[in-house]
């Protein structure tokens, strides 16, 4: 029986009024779970299976498709589903807040390309968080857990498949670009702490559902998964997503209302994990990510072991919960007073044998470990070091460009040329490796502040009254905001938020938290939504649109434009290169395009003056002035080329190009 019987019969009322159910009544009563369920899963596993969605075409078509529902629902007056609440506009206001400075950084910033490249990205992100609060009804937030779940599952399971059986996936492109990888599991984000920042997000979902689902087969699935999760994870060799994992799973169990039930309907589930992880480190060759007949052998050996243990694990809980339905299993509960005394008692005596067995030291000792650039090995091993593998020095040259401009920074995007300037080490790197110190470093205090809201605003607004909720509520909650915590932490240490599937999932999580129902002395929102809202949201719909659609369109034609070079049609990749130019007038990267056709159709003055016309663009790319360096040599001009090439070296200084 439907749980909200009345507020999906008023849902459906709606959809047939809108013209959404001309066909059959059916189709109304199933819109909700398609919208609320189907819409988190579809976008996890199609940006998942797309590289997590880091292409610049990829995130931007998810974009529009999303500003596009978002306008066609609000025109018809489908959308939003129900009046949104003030939370709901509070925190919408605060990510078009950002979106705004993001857009003001376009007027200062050392490449307007990247800036509004930018603007597409968060764009992009407020599309999807607007879509899900418009989808949002009584039961949006238990339906979103369960699309999100599933979707991470489903990933994790296919980077699984293709570490027991790669034979039966394309081939892996980073261990090509980075050998030492082979032996991190990365496929099918092609990013080993992408694709653990993902299954850290997933995982305190799923032990929620374990405590929460309503039916026992839906508790038995999630426990299943578990494991495989669990298994994905170790063979990342991430040490970010362990963290942000263990933290996630404190926050769920630091806000769920029945810690004793957590923990013993977790056992079967963490028990699997463990054996897995413990039979997979035991086979090094299947660990190294070798292609080897040992290894070949291994992955059979691991995949009927994982279909084994994740079958028992779920098979297990769910006896734990037909126990539990029938009364057989003893209710055991203990009182808040008594557990808070507990709770002191062995914080205090950890703080002790802490401070005996020299924590302060070692903590000291691993701070340092973590300054030192130096890169820990591929393998198991690593998870013993504390080496920060460069970002002490990623984050040190992100703070100087912050305090440089400290109120408006460098501009969106720009990182990557500050750091090839003044950077310590002799590394290529675009991103800072965190969110908010990068934020910090290309918009300034303001920027900061914005960014720490968004990522703040489901904690601030979705925890309000959290103790009041009805058991099942509270621990959907729980687990949505652990979830969210696993991206604030992977987002702190690693380049998170340019994995598109990361912050989306964490947009999803945010806006079903904020969009939940009242707690149960709260009135519920009016299932009548107001046309200034649905105005609002239409204006926001086509700004959005328009702020992603430049950047993508660019991006298309220059690809376009490469792949003809390719095709050895000279003509046709002028024309696209300047179909680029004309809907950026202002970008670089059409220029240098240009410039390198031009070229090889032997036009040295229009490759010249296209060359120049780049460096003007964006003079703080040395790459721009190396191409510039090098057609002046072709073209004779020894004195401007050296100039160029003097140019392009003091921008990046260490690069090994240069010495």
């Amino acid at each position: 029986m439907d749980p909200h019987p009345t507020a999906n019969g008023e849902l459906t009322a709606r959809a047939s009024r809108s013209g959404l159910s001309l066909l059959h009544p059916a189709i109304a009563s199933i819109g909700p779970w398609l919208a609320q369920a189907g819409l988190p899963f579809l976008l996890i596993a199609y940006l998942g299976l797309r590289g997590g969605g880091y292409d610049i075409v990829v995130r931007s078509e998810v974009g529009i498709a999303a500003w596009w529902i978002v306008l066609l629902g609000a025109a018809v007056g489908a959308l939003p589903l129900a009046r949104l609440s003030r939370r709901a506009w509070i925190g919408l206001g605060v990510l078009a807040a950002f979106a705004l400075w993001t857009a003001l950084g376009i007027s200062w910033s050392e490449s307007a390309e990247r800036s509004v490249a930018e603007l597409g990205r968060v764009a992009t992100l407020m599309g999807l968080f607007t879509l899900t609060l418009s989808v949002q009804g009584s039961d949006g937030l238990r339906r979103m857990v369960y699309g999100v779940a599933a979707g991470v599952t489903l990933i994790a399971g296919v980077a699984l498949l293709s570490r027991f059986e790669p034979s039966w996936f394309p081939e892996l492109e980073a261990p090509e670009v980075i050998p030492e990888s082979q032996a991190r599991l990365h496929y099918p984000l092609d990013y080993w702490n992408g694709l653990a920042a993902l299954v850290a997000i997933g995982m305190p979902l799923l032990v929620a559902l374990v405590t929460s689902a309503r039916s026992t087969v839906a508790r038995a699935l999630a426990a299943a998964a578990v494991p495989a999760l669990a298994l994905t994870a170790f063979f990342t060799l991430s040490r970010g997503g362990a963290l942000a994992a263990l933290i996630a799973l404190a926050v769920l169990f630091a806000l769920h209302p029945g810690r004793l039930a957590l923990a013993a309907y977790s056992l079967p589930a963490l028990a699997g994990s463990a054996i897995l992880v413990a039979a997979a480190s035991q086979r090094d060759d299947l660990t190294d990510g070798l292609t080897t007949a040992t290894a070949s052998s291994h992955g059979d050996e691991m995949l009927a072991m994982t279909l084994v243990v994740c079958a028992g694990s779920g098979l297990l809980t769910a006896a734990l919960a037909l126990a539990d339905r029938h009364g057989v299993a003893p209710e055991i509960t203990i009182p808040r007073r008594f557990t808070a005394r507990w709770v002191a008692a062995i914080a205090g005596v950890a703080i002790v044998i802490a401070l005996v067995a020299g924590l302060p030291g070692a903590v000291g000792n691993a701070w340092e470990d973590f300054k030192d650039p130096a890169v820990p090995t591929a393998d198991a091993a690593r998870f013993d070091s504390a080496s920060g593998s460069g970002r002490y020095q990623f984050w040190e040259a992100a703070a100087d460009a912050g305090a440089g401009e400290p109120l408006t920074g460098i501009g969106p995007g720009t990182y990557e040329f500050y750091w090839a300037r003044e950077g310590t080490l002799p590394t290529f790197i675009r991103d800072a490796h965190s969110l908010y110190l990068e934020t910090f470093a290309e918009l300034g205090i303001v920027g900061l502040v914005l960014v720490l809201a968004v990522v703040a605003s489901p904690f601030a607004l979705g925890t309000r009254r959290l103790f009041s909720l009805d058991r099942e509520l509270r621990i959907l909650v729980a687990g949505a905001l652990a979830g969210c915590a696993a991206f604030v932490v992977a987002a702190g240490v690693d380049w998170a938020w340019e994995l598109t599937v990361l912050p989306v999932v964490f947009a999803l999580l945010a806006a079903a938290i904020i969009g939940r129902p009242a707690a149960a002395d709260e009135p519920e929102p009016d299932r009548r939504p107001a046309k200034p809202t649905r105005f609002v949201l239409a204006g926001l719909s086509v700004a959005g649109m328009i702020a992603i659609a430049i950047p993508m369109a660019s991006a298309d034609a220059l690809l376009d434009s490469q792949a003809n070079v390719q095709g050895q049609d000279l003509s046709g990749a002028l024309g696209d290169a300047r179909s680029a130019e004309d809907i950026e007038p202002y970008a670089a990267a059409p220029d240098l395009q240009q410039a390198m056709v031009l070229e090889l159709q032997g036009d040295l003055t229009g490759a010249l003056e296209a060359a120049r016309a780049a460096t003007e663009a964006e003079p703080t790319n040395w790459r721009t002035w190396l191409v510039l360096s090098r057609l002046e040599a072709q073209a004779g001009n020894a004195e401007g080329s050296v100039e160029a090439y003097r140019e392009a070296r003091s921008l990046n200084p260490r690069s090994a190009i240069f010495q």
